[in-house]
């Protein structure tokens, strides 16, 4: 027998910059666990870790973006690891139209989502949001977290 974790560590996970903003502050980080989870509405699921400062923004708020990211942008999926404070530091974002939250210009584009659930379990909560909006910026294919030096841990 072996462990669960190895063969979940086979799983595909893109990368992705998750974007929120409260009333007095906005924050960004790297995600990888995310799914769509319907086609009407269209809706995603991603986990939130609870000790993570985007859990309760994110339960705060009711509203977040998900910037895509290409292949050959690890530095860019390595500014949501980064100290909280300087993560906009040169990075080329903006606010989303519909949720106020930053997204990533530089990425491959982004959709802002609409919290419809909110699921506690484990030490990641699952997020359901309906996607309320999106736009493209360039052609390419996802990072994946197979294409980096990280391991799923």
């Amino acid at each position: 027998m072996i462990e669960p974790r190895e063969l979940l560590g086979l799983i595909p996970h893109g990368l992705y910059l998750i974007g929120v903003r409260s009333e007095t502050n906005k924050f960004i980080y790297t995600g990888s666990w995310l799914t769509q989870a319907s086609f009407e509405p269209c809706l995603i699921a991603t986990a939130v870790r609870r000790t993570h400062e985007g859990h309760e923004m994110i339960r705060k708020a009711g509203t977040f973006t998900v910037s895509f990211l290409g292949k050959g942008q690890l530095e860019l999926a390595k500014v949501g690891f980064g100290n909280p404070e300087d993560r906009f530091e040169g990075l080329d974002w903006k606010n989303c139209p519909e949720t106020g939250a930053p997204l990533v210009v530089d990425a491959l584009g982004y959709i802002g989502c609409q919290v419809m659930h909110w699921v506690e379990c484990g030490d990641h909560d699952i997020v359901v949001a309906e996607a309320i909006i999106a736009e493209s910026f360039r052609e390419g294919e996802l990072l994946n977290i197979h294409d980096t030096p990280w391991t799923y841990s």
